[in-house]
């Protein structure tokens, strides 16, 4: 018999970073005090890298964490393409989703601009803002999961840093905290091979990205809410997101 503490089967217990054995930068959105006065739960949505390399190991952890679902954001372009693959991923355990949220203007201002001084990764990100038809799907997926969902793309930084900044901003948490959480994968990406093929700029999550993400978005919505209200997203589910995730 297994010891009860293997795979994570104590749910209880709360990660910042999950012990995933392959993955670099698996990380709970939970934890951060909203401007509401509440704050955001753990075991509700999860942020990673790419899963092609978890173990059997890995699956068990996941599910004893309470995942349920799980949202692939990689779509086959020409700068990702070789990093699209199956998922080692027991899809007996999980829901799964694919729902790549790249499109052709922010391929093509990575293309135009990625060994430029000025790029700034922030730019690419508002063009992601316009494929409202897959946030719309993603929404759905995260306001009517049965149990927690992990979205993730190649290094866990990119299209999965957009979603996680529209969760947390969605949610009320401040925008220091955004720009932080979104910061992190820089340290647990740092000197790997994932990004090694990249020049510098496409491999830091530098703060003023994330910066220049929001004071886009703001500009041209106003608010993340209504930004989601945008792309046919209900007020049903996102009430259902903000009950979900925050007390």
């Amino acid at each position: 018999m297994k010891n009860p503490m293997e795979y994570g089967k104590v749910k209880s217990v709360d990660y910042v970073r999950l012990p995933l054995e392959g993955t670099l930068n698996t990380r709970d959105l939970g934890g951060y005090p909203t401007k509401d006065n509440k704050v955001t739960k753990f075991h509700i949505y999860i942020r990673s890298d790419r899963l092609t390399d978890i173990t059997d190991k890995d699956n068990e952890t996941l599910k004893n964490y309470g995942i349920t679902d799980i949202i692939d954001l990689r779509g086959k372009t020409d700068i990702q393409s070789s990093f699209v693959s199956d998922d080692n991923i027991n899809r007996k355990y999980f829901k799964f989703y694919y729902i790549p949220i790249s499109n052709e203007k922010y391929e093509e201002y990575l293309k135009n601009n990625l060994d430029k001084k000025s790029f700034n990764h922030g730019v690419g990100y508002t063009y992601l803002l316009l494929n409202k038809i897959r946030i719309n799907e993603i929404f759905d997926i995260l306001a009517n999961s049965q149990g927690g969902v992990l979205y993730h793309c190649t290094s866990g930084k990119d299209r999965t840093g957009l979603i996680s900044a529209l969760i947390l901003g969605l949610c009320n948490v401040d925008i220091p905290d955004i720009i932080a959480n979104y910061e992190v994968s820089n340290t647990n990406l740092l000197d790997k091979a994932m990004t090694d093929d990249y020049p510098e700029n496409i491999r830091k999550s530098y703060p003023v990205y994330m910066e220049t993400f929001i004071k886009n978005l703001l500009n041209e919505y106003g608010s993340f809410e209504k930004y989601i209200l945008s792309c046919n997203v209900s007020k049903e589910n996102i009430e259902k997101i903000r009950k979900k995730f925050c007390k």
